[in-house]
């Protein structure tokens, strides 16, 4: 039902509200956003939508969508237009794992050492200026960033900010 509704209001433009359940603070809140899309990934279904009129982009995984009301005033006018530029395709393919989800952002600075794959995985995070070696991440699910961090054999090591520091010592 969420998929039909969702689907329904994509492709009429309009506002949808509904119940979101954030894992990370293990609360329901209520959402009202502009839908700009529907995607698959790892394992999980996204809608790709911002919250109000030119903010960012952000994805709500559908399986903790609940209670979705589209909006009905004006049904044969459109809510709102997506911005020329955006590509569905082009947005889900850039997202990790570790931006996905409705935790708050932090910025993550990497030490990265050696070649082969730490060397390629720096290239996906932000130069860090002064710090050659160095990258930045935007990360909302810090125990993927940390799993995904591991995986290097000490090749790569958060420097900030704490909270992450320590969740890859534990």
């Amino acid at each position: 039902r969420v998929f039909e509704q969702l689907d329904g209001a994509l492709a009429s433009r309009k506002r949808v509200s509904f119940d979101y359940h954030a894992m990370g603070s293990d609360s329901q809140t209520r959402r009202t956003v502009e839908p700009f899309g529907i995607f698959f990934l790892g394992h999980n279904w996204y809608l790709a939508a911002r919250e109000e009129s030119d903010g960012p982009v952000k994805n709500f995984r559908i399986s903790r969508i609940s209670s979705v009301e589209v909006n009905a005033a004006r049904p044969a006018k459109h809510d709102y237009d997506i911005p020329e530029g955006f590509r569905l395709r082009d947005h889900a393919r850039t997202r990790q794992a570790w931006e996905l989800g409705d935790g708050e952002e932090v910025l993550a600075h990497v030490e990265f050492a050696g070649d082969g794959l730490a060397a390629a995985a720096a290239k996906l995070g932000a130069p860090v200026e002064g710090h050659p070696s160095r990258r930045c991440f935007r990360v909302r699910r810090t125990d993927s960033f940390v799993r995904w961090l591991l995986s290097f054999g000490g090749d790569a090591i958060p420097i900030a900010p704490p909270t992450l520091v320590s969740a890859f010592r534990s």
